[in-house]
């Protein structure tokens, strides 16, 4: 099969691209986000689908927390709605001041000024992988 490149670069039409691709997971390098704990780790992704390459899709990619680490303090976005669907490990979604344990499965859906953090308690078994995704409203890409 023959596994196309993913798409780099906006698209010069409001609509997306004119032709879509296939790919797999394991073309897709992991690459440091501008999230890092305490401990100066970064939080990874591999980012199959550039942000905004389609209109008000800030991307989608699979992240990657290590045991004990935290995306980032607890904030939240004045237009975006965040999706995120727990893929392997276990860890904690706090929103609006409400700890939400997650595992495989578990799918959440963050609307625009939530207040929202993660974190991976640091006796877990295993990394927490998760898809993340979202969707900008209002004409803002915050």
């Amino acid at each position: 099969m023959n596994i196309a490149k993913k798409i780099e670069t906006a698209p010069s039409s409001s609509k997306g691209p004119s032709k879509g691709f296939v790919t797999n997971l394991d073309q897709i390098p992991p690459r440091n986000t501008v999230h890092v704990d305490e401990k100066g780790r970064p939080v990874t992704k591999q980012q199959l689908l550039e942000p905004f390459v389609l209109p008000n899709l800030v991307g989608f990619s699979i992240a990657t927390f290590l045991p004990g680490q935290t995306m980032m303090p607890v904030h939240e976005h004045e237009s975006l709605h965040e999706l995120f669907y727990v893929i392997e490990g276990t860890g904690t979604i706090q929103i609006d001041n409400v700890d939400h344990s997650v595992r495989p499965g578990t799918f959440l859906h963050v609307t625009p000024g939530e207040k929202h953090g993660i974190w991976v308690p640091e006796d877990a078994n295993a990394p927490l992988k998760m898809v993340v995704t979202g969707v900008t409203v209002g004409g803002k890409n915050k």
